[in-house]
Parts: C-alpha cells; sequence; structure tokens
C-alpha cells in the first residue's frame, strides 16, 4: 500500500478558499493525529485539541505546500508538528502536577530533536487510517446492496446465508459482491495485499476509528477556525 500522500490534495490545499479539499484532508489526516495522540497517552479531549492545533498548523504554512520527493515524505513532517503538540501538551501537564505538589513520577516527556522519527505509535495510526480510507473508497464506487454485504462477510465476519437474509440478497449474489469488492481493495492496497493480513488489519483500523460524536465535534470546529475571515 502506498504511503505517499497524493501530489494534487497538496496542491490544491494552498487554496484557503475551497473548503471540499479542507474537507478531504481534514477527513484523511484527523484520524492519524487524533490516534497518534490516544495511543500517547492524551485523554480524549486534549487529543481534540491536538487535532485543532495540527490543523491549525497545516493551514497556517498551506503556502509552502509544494510536492517534492526529494524534500522528505509528508507524512513525516506531519509526524514533527503532530508530536510536538503532543510533547508540548504533556510538558505542560507535567508541570501543573509538580507546582501543585503532585506525583514527581510523572513521566518525564521525551526530548524533542530537530526532526523526531515516526514511532511505532504514529505508523499505526497512519496505517489505520489509510485502511479506512480504502474501504471509504470501495463504499462510494459500489452500489450500497454490494457493500453491505462485502461490510457483513469481510469486516464483520458473518455467514453468508445470514447476510444474504440481512442484505435481502441470494447467497450467489452475496458471493459475487463480496468477491468483486474484496478484489478491488485488494488493488487500491497494492504490495500491503501481499502479506495475507489486509482483512485483519482492516478490521482493526475500523475498530479502532473514534465514536462519531468525536469527529462532529471536531469537524465543527475545524470548520469554525478554517472558515474565511
Amino acid at each position: 500500500m502506498s504511503s505517499r500522500t497524493c501530489p494534487t490534495l497538496l496542491e490544491r490545499l494552498r487554496d484557503a478558499s475551497d473548503p471540499v479539499v479542507w474537507g478531504d484532508f481534514f477527513q484523511r489526516y484527523w484520524p492519524v493525529v487524533y490516534g497518534y495522540a490516544r495511543r500517547r497517552g492524551c485523554s480524549e479531549h486534549t487529543a481534540e485539541e491536538i487535532v485543532q492545533e495540527v490543523m491549525l498548523v497545516v493551514f497556517e504554512r498551506r503556502d509552502a505546500f509544494r510536492y517534492d520527493p526529494a524534500r522528505g515524505r509528508f507524512r513525516d513532517w506531519l509526524h514533527c508538528v503532530t508530536f510536538r503538540c503532543v510533547a508540548g501538551r504533556r510538558r505542560c501537564r507535567s508541570e501543573r502536577v509538580r507546582a501543585r505538589g503532585g506525583d514527581w513520577s510523572v513521566p518525564a516527556i521525551e526530548a524533542e530533536s530537530d526532526e523526531p522519527r515516526p514511532d511505532a505509535a504514529w505508523e499505526t495510526a497512519f496505517e489505520h487510517a489509510l485502511l479506512t480510507a480504502l474501504v471509504d473508497v470501495v463504499r462510494r464506487e459500489s452500489n450500497p446492496r454490494d457493500f453491505v454485504a462485502f461490510e457483513l462477510t469481510v469486516l464483520q465476519e458473518r455467514p453468508p446465508a445470514e447476510a444474504a437474509r440481512i442484505a435481502g440478497m441470494t447467497r450467489n449474489l452475496v458471493y459475487k459482491a463480496r468477491r468483486k469488492l474484496l478484489a478491488r481493495l485488494r488493488e487500491l492496497a497494492g504490495d500491503y495485499a501481499n502479506d495475507g493480513r489486509l482483512c485483519q488489519q482492516v478490521r482493526l483500523a475500523l475498530a479502532s476509528l473514534p465514536e462519531v460524536s468525536i469527529q462532529r465535534s471536531l469537524t465543527g470546529r475545524i470548520d469554525r477556525t478554517m472558515r474565511p475571515h
């Protein structure tokens, strides 16, 4: 599976007047930032605030976005921004605890390097976000009934007979839909699909998605922040 960021999206992101582009960018990357913050021990509320901080940094630096592979991957730059936001929040928390005479055993903040290396938490968050995005592509390309059959049999691992009853299809049609959409998912995933873990990893990615209420809250906050004045 390619880990590259779409060059067209980065170029179009420079246009602050295009809300559709910002919506695409936000939907693609907010779960990465949120999931990473949660894996680094942030509360739900703090993780939401970190998403808002990171998106604001991206917004403010959008004029610098010109796709150039020689300058490194966008995902690594986004990691640096997110890492520093998380570290800053944790540092402030530690200082508040100690100022109140609290527990001095609060874990120390990692020293910030000029270019902190992406860690396992970031790679996992990024992988999950990419996989859920691929599932969304399959959903949008498919007719609703076929996707229901695919979702029930592949993503929820229900028996084909049960899926046929729920979807109002014959078992033969369920098998056909499952085969067709699974082939498309594997095509989108590229080399990632070759190790045999694709479906398992997709299910883990979907299970890791934040509550819908969190997405709604963040969408509203980001919309207010990015709205042209």
